[in-house]
Formats: structure tokens, sequence, C-alpha cells
């Protein structure tokens, strides 16, 4: 009895040892930073994971103020210009709050001379400009993976602080910046339903 057990052991190690090495590049990056301890929650223009709600729209209304965002489509987003790159492009962003608090940032690019017939407006040139932004302010790092539908996505994790990148369509390359640490909520988030700016409907 004692020579079985004495065999098992071995075995055991050894499958837990394929299953660790059996991590991909993206888990083992997940595992590494969460094992960090280390706290990244700053997302731009002094917005960050964990920002109260009214927080945020007060922060939005200062920088409305100042001319450095102004209000996306429909209302529902808020709007910043990239004027300094070959073909301007535009960044609309909103957050997701869980606990009356942001828990991701989902954030849209695209060229602002965008049309059908201009392929080199398509999304797939879009995400070098995107991917330049993104290092300029969080660094370099990103992965390049494929997704389980076999589209190309981007990552890098920080911290707490993930950074996902997708190709969202032939237009669009969606951003979202999300922390790790808080389990998405169950609930949909409320539909936006007037024309008012964010920082107006929702101001508390």
């Amino acid at each position: 009895m004692g020579k079985k057990h004495s065999l098992l052991l071995p075995i055991a190690a050894v499958l837990l040892l394929a299953a660790v090495s059996c991590k991909s590049d993206y888990e083992k990056m997940v595992d590494r930073e969460l094992g960090s301890g280390i706290r990244q929650d700053s997302i731009f223009f002094g917005l960050y994971l964990g920002m109260p709600v009214p927080d945020f729209y007060r922060h939005c209304f200062e920088l409305n103020r100042q001319g450095l965002v102004t209000n996306g489509p429909e209302n529902n987003t808020v709007l910043y210009s990239f004027n300094n790159y070959q073909y301007p492009l535009d960044m609309n962003f909103y957050p997701a709050f869980e606990n009356d608090r942001i828990w991701k940032m989902g954030i849209v690019f695209n060229y602002q001379g965008w049309a059908p017939w201009n392929k080199i407006l398509y999304s797939d040139k879009l995400v070098v400009d995107v991917l330049d932004i993104l290092e300029k302010w969080y660094g370099s790092g990103f992965l390049h993976l494929k997704a389980p539908n076999g589209k190309p996505v981007w990552v890098r994790v920080t911290g707490n602080r993930q950074i996902l990148v997708t190709l969202q369509n032939e237009r669009n390359v969606r951003v979202e910046i999300t922390d790790l640490t808080v389990k998405p909520p169950q609930k949909p988030q409320q539909a936006q339903e007037d024309n008012r700016p964010i920082w107006e409907k929702y101001a508390r």
C-alpha cells in the first residue's frame, strides 16, 4: 500500500506541473499581475477605476468646460478627438458602474473620414494608431492574440487593470479597460433615454 502511494505522489506532481505549464501567456500575465498586489486604477484625463458616479459626471463637466471633450453621438458618450495623426480620429467613451463606481471603461475609436469605400480608414489600419495612443498612455507590452472566433485581439494587464483591444467592425476599434478585481455585475446597465449631455442626465 505504501508503495502505491509513493508512486502516486510523483504522478500528481507531474500532472500539476503540466497544468501550470499549459497556461497561456495571457493567463500567466493575469496571474503574475494580480499576484503582485499592485493597483493600477488610472484610465485617462483624471478618470480612474473605482471613481464614484457623481465624481465622474462632475469631472466630465469640468473637462467639457475646458474644451477638452464634448458630447458624443446622441449625447450617450463623451467625445475626444485626436488631430495629431495623419488621419484625425475620434474616441467615444462611457463607463460601466458597479456599486456606483467605475469598474470598466468602454471606448470606441474611429477615423473621422471613414467611408465604406475608403479602405485605408478601416479598423485594421486604425488599430495601429490606437495601439500607439495606448502605449503612450500605459506603456508597451501588449500581447497580440487570437480570439476563439479567429479575430485578432491585443491585451495588456498591469496590476488589476486590463486593457483589451478588438476590431469591433470595419469602422471601429473597441477598447475596454477593466478592473479585474471586480466581479462583473449581473444586471444590464440602465438605458439612456433623453438627449441631454450625460453629465446633466446623471449628475447627482
